[in-house]
């Protein structure tokens, strides 16, 4: 994704860097039929405003309150110890995925696979692409199939958490602002599926509204050893983005090409807060882990084949948890066997599995573990009831305030109820080792997030968006608004 320019000189120098970088190439030929004469269908994909979670407008810093009422002869007179485990939904093994370059295969193989969307299938003549426009028509490129089943883990009582992965962004580059062509039952040519220079804004909007996070990578500059001249442009970019994607800021670095001097302007550029490379980087080991990692370089590897993926994996959940290393995959284009792969993600460890297995971006993890080494816990007794208090850390642009506690001493038989404040916006809670665990999300704006995605099934009631739907509902606490989206849903 380099910067190219077309003179004999610069060529002459830079050609052997310039064909090992990740060069941004637009494959689509453009419409035109057998006879070259050209084939317009209509552009009806424009990059309009499109509904995005409203990042900037996220809080930190909150303080949440649980309730733990206890039924009437199961008082307590010791206050029970309240702890956050290394890892969300008390899971053992950790998972994480970075997908490098841009691609526009992030959206629609690897988020597509995830959420129980077409994918196709890699055919090794032609592999197609398409936009989230095309989906939402349901102009789809030929041969498309179903994996038949979302993929993901559970919350530890039930409810399906989906896989959550990394996309880098090449925000100072135009093509993210390029339109697509959409055309239902157009089969003339396939043209508009064919792979384009990378991920389009209104790509990458669906896949943060799902939880799924953003890097950097390379950055617009033909100066790329130089610290000062990558400092200002993760600044242009940064700005770029923020406008985009609803006052989201990019915090992830994944290093490009090897490019150490990368890594050195991070440290010069506060709002990144953390990154992964190749080599130089920390082993992660969850259980373990004591410190907020901040501005830390996480490890992460490289695969020939998805296939190899599956040794790493199954090497990691052999060993003892508190010697369990993290599993950090980068890639850069993902086919029908990396579907695949997720799919064996899902049955073995996931949700159709074993359920051990939590994977997040390495952003939602960052901020977990951040939250998990600075959040004030506090809690009393009053009466019958148990009052939990937990004061999140104030760090600028945190998107992912949600923690696991784990409270001895309860057991769910002698609890009448569990409520909250307002802050909590999601809440669940069930039996767990000697005690009880309780899931909290404190996103402001859950409700309304859930909302759209009820009202995205109501303008289209197709079975994709109706699970959509009501997943996102199944997100929230117990309230009557959440019992009023699941009447709107027909599912009360």
């Amino acid at each position: 994704m380099r910067q190219i320019i077309y003179t004999k000189a610069i060529l002459i120098t830079l050609g052997c860097s310039l064909l090992s970088s990740c060069l941004k190439k637009d494959l689509y030929p453009g419409n035109k039929n057998g006879d070259g004469k050209e084939v317009l269908p209509p552009d009806n994909s424009g990059n309009t405003n499109r509904y995005a979670y409203p990042f900037g407008e996220e809080k930190t810093g909150q303080e949440a309150e649980i309730i733990i009422e206890l039924q009437p002869g199961h008082g307590i007179t010791e206050t029970p110890i309240v702890n956050i485990p290394p890892l969300k939904y008390n899971k053992s093994l950790l998972f994480m995925l970075t997908q490098d370059d841009c691609k526009q295969s992030a959206f629609s193989m690897t988020w597509a696979a995830i959420n129980g969307k077409p994918i196709d299938r890699s055919d090794i003549k032609r592999k197609y692409y398409f936009d989230i426009e095309h989906l939402e028509a349901d102009d789809m490129p030929p041969n498309s199939y179903l994996l038949g089943k979302t993929l993901g883990s559970t919350n530890g009582f039930g409810n399906e958490v989906r896989f959550h992965f990394t996309t880098t962004l090449a925000p100072e580059w135009e093509f993210m602002n390029d339109p697509t062509v959409v055309k239902k039952g157009f089969t003339e040519n396939f043209f508009r599926f064919y792979m384009k220079s990378g991920l389009r804004w209104n790509n990458v909007i669906e896949m943060l509204n799902d939880g799924n996070a953003i890097a950097f990578h390379d950055l617009n500059t033909a100066a790329v050893n130089n610290v000062d001249s990558l400092i200002k442009h993760f600044d242009l970019a940064q700005q770029i983005t923020k406008k985009r994607l609803n006052g989201r800021n990019i915090k992830f670095l994944a290093e490009p090409n090897g490019n150490k001097s990368y890594l050195q302007a991070a440290l010069g550029f506060p709002a990144i807060q953390t990154m992964t490379a190749q080599t130089g980087a920390d082993k992660l080991i969850p259980y373990q882990v004591n410190s907020p990692l901040q501005q830390k370089t996480l490890a992460r590897v490289f695969v020939n084949h998805a296939a190899e993926v599956e040794k790493l994996v199954n090497d990691a959940a052999a060993k003892d948890v508190a010697h369990r290393e993290a599993v950090h995959i980068g890639v850069h284009e993902t086919d029908h066997d990396w579907a695949q792969l997720l799919l064996w993600l899902n049955n073995t460890y996931g949700k159709d599995g074993k359920d051990i297995l939590w994977f997040p971006s390495q952003e939602e993890y960052y901020e977990y573990n951040y939250n998990r080494q600075n959040s004030i816990i506090s809690s009393r007794i009053e009466g019958n009831k148990l009052i939990v208090k937990v004061k999140f850390p104030n760090q600028s642009d945190f998107y992912y305030p949600a923690l696991t506690l784990n409270i001895s001493g309860l057991h769910t038989n002698s609890i009448k109820s569990i409520s909250s404040n307002e802050t909590v916006t999601g809440l669940t809670y069930g039996n767990f080792d000697k005690g009880i665990s309780v899931n909290i999300d404190c996103r402001a704006f859950t409700y309304a997030h859930a909302a759209q995605y009820v009202n995205r099934y109501l303008a289209k009631k197709s079975a994709a968006n109706l699970l959509d739907a009501k997943y996102h509902v199944n997100a929230l606490k117990d309230s009557e608004g959440k019992k009023n989206l699941f009447r709107a849903l027909g599912a009360e």
